[in-house]
């Protein structure tokens, strides 16, 4: 299994002459600052510059002038020593001895150059191109691409104000990618890669193929019903080969054909006895109103129009009347539109055998046969010249229906295996969020939410922070077991008691971060931790931020370290 360790980040302001240099535990480290006003001191923009540092770009608050900053990290992976320079699009990437592997500007590049170093970069269907750009019907379907370095990190990092449930909200212009949350989930847990997206892709293109090959089929064997009727049942073969080949096609087509004709003769029988009935209920309901009409008028003048007496107050007779009419109304326009949807239904069945004669009679003018009869030799060795070629027409499109349809089953075969992988992953995700749910007492969350890592859910109140822990914790736990090969990035989590719970609840939840994120490094922040009696939470490194308020780069720091950052600014 593959480890990235973050060792040290260092945070340069030129213009203030100012920076901040923060060495983490390769186990886990805590931020924190006094709970007696311990508030602006700087930790949220410690956790957020970590993966801003590695090319994702987060939500710093309006005060903290990203522009003007520079980060430096010093991370290793397996043992191997790099550092990664940002100064806002720039990138740098140093070895351990601070010579250059590459630099750039393009996020895409960083990806595709970080993946030498990571062995793993999300990929997912590239962006739809827009304006002018759309790909032509017959251009290439393009393939998964390397997604920015956001993506890779998604599973690893919680920004303080992105504790919303179930959603990806700690970086930004993620919502680039169409469906990116799912995807990118099926990616780590590795059930969706380039082999599985072009399968789905081929698959699509081969139904498609399938399709024309059936359309193409069952008009040639129209054509041919015609050719045959055309030469008054006179037929013969030039060659064995077409004898045999008609008499197999005769054997299996007569039964398809018949099979086709006499249900569409079905379907239109059903189809207009369906129209003649609702005509019907249309006629008893025009009955009906003229006679909810004559009853309206007979209560106007005071008539009872069943027993003619008279009456002083007919108003409550002429509402239900008039309501009467209401339904009357509602209920045959009803009936109209089920009339129009069968009348377009009996159009579509009647124009199948049109579409296709029309298509006889275009390849029929070419030939310039027209006559009824064939009473010339040559008018008939020409029809007989159509038979054969239509007959070995329809011999190849059944060879490449046949080839068709094997390699679909193939296809499907190979997708069920990530259809069964992404039902696994599901099943256990639901058992995960459900038993965490009871742990801490989410009754907010409906559990059907569980049941697909598509769907979105969030608690009420101080319980949503607690929620998101949750399922960050518990997408970690279905990575590594179901793609632990994949390298493990440090988990970041900014606050993670980001509510007015009490304390015990805050002590649970550091409890179950430091119980359950055992395979990565952890880096996590929060208020007062020096204060708090967590029994059976110990971190490696503890850091107390004392600055002041909104002041968390120091002159001190920045002459310390201006060596480094002049030594990679000018590579």
């Amino acid at each position: 299994m593959s480890k990235l360790l973050f060792n040290k980040l260092y945070i340069f302001s030129s213009p203030d002459k100012a920076a901040r240099v923060i060495e983490f535990a390769a186990g886990k480290t805590i931020i924190t600052s006094s709970s007696i006003d311990g508030t602006n001191r700087g930790k949220s923009v410690i956790m957020k510059s970590l993966y801003h540092a590695m090319g994702a770009d987060c939500n710093f608050d309006d005060k903290w002038n990203d522009n003007s900053k520079i980060y430096i990290l010093n991370f290793t992976v397996d043992g191997n020593e790099f550092y990664i320079f940002r100064h806002n699009s720039l990138f740098k990437v140093f070895d351990a001895d601070k010579n250059i592997i590459f630099k750039t500007v393009s996020r895409r590049e960083l990806s595709e150059r970080l993946n030498d170093i990571f062995h793993f970069a999300v990929k997912l269907p590239a962006r739809q191109k827009s304006g002018n750009d759309l790909p032509e019907e017959d251009e290439e379907v393009q393939k998964l691409e390397i997604t920015p370095p956001a993506y890779n990190y998604l599973l690893y990092y919680v920004d303080q104000d992105g504790q919303r449930g179930s959603q990806f909200s700690s970086f930004k212009s993620l919502q680039q990618y169409p469906d990116f949350k799912t995807n990118t989930l099926y990616y780590h847990f590795g059930a969706f890669d380039d082999n599985y997206y072009d399968l789905t892709i081929l698959q699509e293109k081969l139904l498609m193929q399938q399709k024309q090959i059936n359309r193409e089929n069952d008009m040639m064997q129209l054509m041919l019903d015609r050719v045959y009727a055309n030469i008054n049942n006179v037929s013969y073969s030039k060659d064995i080969d077409h004898l045999r080949r008609d008499i197999d096609r005769t054997k299996s087509q007569y039964n398809e054909i018949a099979k086709k004709l006499s249900e569409i003769r079905s379907k239109l029988i059903a189809l207009r006895n369906d129209k003649e009935e609702l005509l019907l209920h249309t006629s008893s309901l025009s009955r009906l109103t003229e006679e909810n009409d004559k009853q309206i008028q007979s209560l106007n003048d005071h008539v009872c129009p069943l027993c003619s007496s008279c009456l002083d107050n007919p108003l409550h007779l002429r509402i239900k009347r008039y309501n009467t009419g209401d339904d009357i109304i509602l209920l045959s326009g009803e009936l109209q539109i089920d009339v129009q949807r069968i009348e377009r239904d009996i159009a579509k069945q009647e124009s199948e055998y049109t579409k296709w004669l029309s298509k006889l009679n275009e390849y029929e003018s070419t030939l310039n046969l027209h006559s009824s009869e064939i009473n010339d030799v040559l008018r008939h060795k020409g029809y007989i010249d159509i038979k054969e070629k239509i007959s070995d027409d329809l011999h190849e499109l059944r060879k490449e229906a046949e080839q068709l349809e094997a390699q679909l089953k193939d296809i499907d075969k190979k997708i069920r295996k990530y259809n069964d992988a992404k039902k696994k992953i599901n099943t256990r995700y639901y058992e995960l969020m459900l038993a965490d749910k009871n742990l801490f007492g989410l009754d907010g969350i409906a559990p059907k939410t569980f049941e697909n890592i598509k769907k979105n859910f969030s608690s009420g109140g101080s319980n949503n922070p607690i929620a998101t822990i949750v399922w960050y914790v518990n997408l970690l736990k279905l990575k590594h077991e179901f793609n632990p090969s994949a390298i493990d990035f440090p988990v970041v989590l900014d606050s993670p008691n980001n509510a007015e719970t009490d304390q015990e609840k805050k002590n649970q939840v550091y409890q179950y971060i430091c119980e359950r994120i055992t395979n990565n490094q952890l880096i996590v922040s929060g208020i007062g931790f020096l204060d708090m009696q967590i029994q059976g939470v110990e971190f490696d490194k503890i850091i107390e931020l004392n600055n002041t308020k909104y002041n968390l780069l120091l002159e001190k720091e920045y002459t310390e370290n201006i060596g480094i950052l002049n030594e990679l600014n000018s590579k």
